[in-house]
């Protein structure tokens, strides 16, 4: 029987094993493919990450405002891999908690643990809406997942689903290299990159932002995957950039027959709701700054906050407007249906008390607003995995 087992190997898993390490716990972390599997074949190709070197110190020292590229984060994700206990090529089909610790029934046959830390992360599984079943043959469709890069598509224009982080960035990727878009929105906040004089990820972090629990938001139902608009690299981006980049803003889809699709009329207000997010950003970090009394430079101006004209059409017949192939950027899920079902809820998520399982020996880490806001990216990942590998010893040592 091992101590404990990390299953997954992405990056919240590395994390975890090198805490764990670090605490002298015996440990085998199982992948069922390869360390970092999402990062090389969920990403495209000019995909860089958004947050800057000080905040990704889980991939080693980088200069701190370097914004690693795909390959980049692969590559590093492969040396921290180099470092742990992996056994790849192993899929765990099952969890079950036996006697003092749980079974876990793997490709490789049965295995036993005293404790789990389940790392499989739960952005992962692509959701495609029912309606892309419905779009004629003759449509090429991909999931953010899948796209790679605008020589992927065939001609024609493009139309992409959902303007959240990746929606937007795909968008632009798509502009830049000439294809003509029509971006259906969605109402999702953005992020000014650049606010009196530093880069606005400094003055939240600083501020407490990353360090926010569910319980501290006014609606802990706010606590939702959606991450703020930002361009690639760290450069702030908007609806209204987009519409004069050459994008046709249309509001959310809701429907489509055939050729024909139809919008509902809610675009201007998602661009609205980018714009209040934006400003909500601002003034969290004015009230940071005149809290401790900082001295900090007048606002400057941000090109992305310029309004742009909109009349948007509800109806958009795909043959007349040459739309070859459809991007949908409509978010992931997680698969924790090997999960014993008493660890989940109606919905199949893991039920949990903050990282720890409600059947005692397990834990989790890398779900989106697990214990604060950062959990989900490589900023919260070490802070997560080390409360977790404290919480394992003390388990296996009966404490």
């Amino acid at each position: 029987m091992t101590d404990c087992l990390v299953v997954g190997a992405g990056p919240a898993g590395l994390a975890s094993s090198a805490a764990l390490t670090q605490l002298g716990v015996d440990h085998v972390i199982l992948e069922c493919s390869r360390a970092g599997e999402t990062w090389r074949t969920q990403r495209w190709d000019t995909f860089r990450l958004n947050t800057p070197g000080w905040m990704n110190r889980l991939l080693g020292e980088q200069a701190r405002y370097a914004y690693a590229d795909r390959a980049e984060v692969v590559q590093k994700l492969e040396q921290l891999a180099g470092t742990s206990p992996i056994h790849t090529g192993v899929r765990v089909t099952r969890l079950t908690a036996a006697g003092e610790g749980y079974a876990l029934r793997t490709s490789d046959g049965e295995l036993r643990s005293r404790a789990v830390v389940v790392a499989t992360g739960d952005q992962n599984v692509p959701r495609i809406p029912a309606l892309a079943r419905r779009l004629p043959d003759r449509i090429t469709q991909y999931h953010t997942a899948d796209y790679a890069g605008p020589e992927q598509l065939p001609d024609g224009a493009v139309l992409v689903v959902g303007s959240g982080q990746s929606g937007c960035q795909i968008t632009e990727d798509l502009l830049l290299a000439g294809r003509r878009v029509v971006l259906a929105t969605s109402p999702v906040a953005r992020l000014p990159w650049r606010h009196r004089g530093r880069d606005s990820f400094e003055w939240l972090a600083e501020a407490g932002f990353f360090d926010q629990r569910p319980q501290d938001l006014p609606d802990p139902s706010a606590a939702i995957p959606t991450q703020p608009i930002i361009a690639s690299g760290g450069r702030s981006l908007s609806l209204q950039a987009l519409a004069r980049a050459g994008a046709k803003l249309v509001g959310r889809l809701v429907g489509g027959a055939g050729e024909r699709l139809s919008f509902d009329d809610s675009a201007k207000a998602n661009v609205a709701a980018g714009d209040a997010g934006a400003e909500r950003m601002r003034s969290t970090m004015d009230a940071f700054i005149r809290r401790n009394g900082l001295t900090a430079s007048p606002a400057e101006p941000d090109g992305t906050d310029a309004p742009v004209e909109l009349d948007p059409p509800t109806t958009l017949d795909m043959r007349e407007d040459d739309i070859g192939s459809v991007v949908w950027c409509t978010g992931f899920t997680g698969d924790f249906s090997w999960l014993n079902p008493s660890m989940l809820d109606g919905n199949g998520q893991p039920r949990r008390e903050g990282h720890a399982a409600v059947t005692p020996g397990a834990w989790y880490v890398g779900l989106t607003w697990l214990t604060q806001r950062s959990s989900g990216i490589f900023f919260g990942f070490p802070r997560d995995a080390a409360a977790v590998a404290a919480a394992v010893k003390a388990h296996l040592n009966g404490s």
